[in-house]
């Protein structure tokens, strides 16, 4: 199984992304140049509204690879989701996720069930 997977959805605007394991500066550098490339496809295609981030089995990083998530998303601020719904596997995953998100306009759940609830409920209300 891989480290993690990016999907989209050009017709709903929507951005895929699971994490997971304990990842290495290599698999961080993937990640991120496949992340940004995602984000332009997006805005070319008429713009990311949505992003849904599994990381129900992403453990919690070492401190330099959060900091890197944190500047990798702060770098990408003009090109976020409107929504972001991310799903993580406990409070302290939690923690660190909500200090790597920044000002994204996120929010930051356990369940699976609820995270779609608020993000796909905002998308019917939307339309």
């Amino acid at each position: 199984m891989n480290d993690y997977s990016i999907t989209t959805d050009t017709r709903r605007g929507l951005l895929h992304i699971e994490m997971r394991g304990y990842w290495t500066q290599q698999i961080f550098d993937q990640f991120a140049a496949e992340y940004l490339d995602a984000l332009k496809r997006m805005k070319s295609a008429g713009g990311l509204q949505l992003a849904l981030v599994d990381g129900r089995e992403f453990s919690i990083q070492a401190k330099e690879i959060s900091e890197q998530f944190g500047a990798l998303i702060a770098s990408c601020k003009p090109l976020h989701a409107r929504r972001t719904a991310t799903v993580v596997p406990s409070h302290l995953n939690k923690l660190q996720a909500e200090r790597a998100g920044g000002d994204l306009a996120a929010r930051y759940f356990i369940d699976m069930t609820e995270a779609r609830a608020w993000l796909f409920g905002a998308e019917a209300k939307a339309a």
